[in-house]
Parts: structure tokens; sequence; C-alpha cells
């Protein structure tokens, strides 16, 4: 995350998070940075439906339809995310940290009018702080080849 940080500084741009599976760590893991104010416009965790309904303005029929993990709405959560923040990087993060049947998360990068968005598939052994890790890294790893680009 530190490129993240040094990259956001040194171009001028901003970044925002909504999180579910997550909780909070990717905000987390920006702000141990000194001057993440500067970078950081906001970070919400929207662990249920009605949060992400009522935080991203997003549409209930769209959730009944794909399904809260999905990449429909990873890529909703990003999008409507960049609406309300005005960041220039918004990420989005929809997933079951843990689970029988479902062990997979969506990550969906909104920067400069190009959407984003990869799925990660866990292993069912794997605990839900491994899953959660892993998918921190997944949004890094992102960034930094967006960034690339």
């Amino acid at each position: 995350m530190k490129l993240v940080h040094n990259y956001l500084t040194k171009t001028n741009q901003t970044i925002s998070f909504a999180e579910s599976m997550t909780g909070g760590r990717l905000s987390y893991e920006l702000v141990k940075f000194q001057g993440a104010s500067k970078i950081f416009k906001e970070g919400f965790i929207l662990y249920s439906d009605e949060a992400k309904v009522r935080t991203l303005k997003m549409d209930q029929k769209d959730i009944d339809k794909y399904g809260v993990v999905s990449h429909e709405i990873a890529s909703l959560m990003a999008t409507q995310l960049q609406k309300i923040t005005g960041a220039d990087f918004a990420v989005s993060v929809t997933g079951y940290a843990s689970g029988k049947d479902k062990n997979m998360a969506y990550v969906g990068v909104l920067h400069k009018g190009l959407l984003y968005v990869d799925d990660i598939v866990f292993y069912p052994e794997d605990s839900r702080e491994q899953n959660i890790k892993t998918t921190v890294r997944k949004v890094v790893k992102m960034l930094h080849e967006i960034i690339k680009k």
C-alpha cells in the first residue's frame, strides 16, 4: 500500500473505499502512512445490503438480480462510490470472508472512466483473516497494475 500512497501523493490524486468483507482493512492499511489525509477521501464499511443501498444509492433490485457478491455489484459499488466521493480511484470489495460453499470476493476499481473488476476464489480451509488479507493484497496488486499503465 506504500507504493499506492506515494503515487497518489506525488500525482495529487485521491482514493475512496467501499468495503464489505474486508471490514475497513483497506482504509486501515492506507492511513498507516503519514499524509494519508491528503489522498484518502472516504472509506465506507458496507457490510449489509441495506448499507449498500442507503450509502451508495444502489438499487436493491440489482442486488436481488445479481447477488450481493458478484461482478456486477462490485462494478456498481465502485461506480456509485466515485459519484458520491469524487475520488480519482474508487475501490469496492464485496465477498464472503468464509463459508462452506461461498469462498470468494470481487474487487472493483474505477479510475479515469475505466472500470476494472476481478474475482478472488479462496481456499476452503483458509480462515476469515487469511481471506481478508488475500483480498487486501489483491486490491493493492490491482492498484499497482493500474498505476503502471
